[in-house]
């Protein structure tokens, strides 16, 4: 068995969204979950594992 250690990692992505799809709720949320499965492939595909503990979007003025 591989010994491993946690880390948590904290970052803040700012996404420029067009207006149309903000909007409309059921396009956003496909995106959001878009975004957070194209996060997660790399480092899962690299054997890591990889767990999104928690994704908040929030709208910037």
């Amino acid at each position: 068995m591989v010994k491993s250690k946690e880390v948590l990692l904290k970052m803040e992505i700012k996404i420029d969204i067009p207006q149309d799809i903000m909007l409309d709720r059921k396009r956003l949320k496909s995106i959001q979950q878009g975004i957070l499965k194209v996060i997660s492939k790399g480092p899962y595909e690299e054997g890591l594992a990889f767990n999104i503990v928690r994704a908040t979007f929030v709208d910037i003025i």
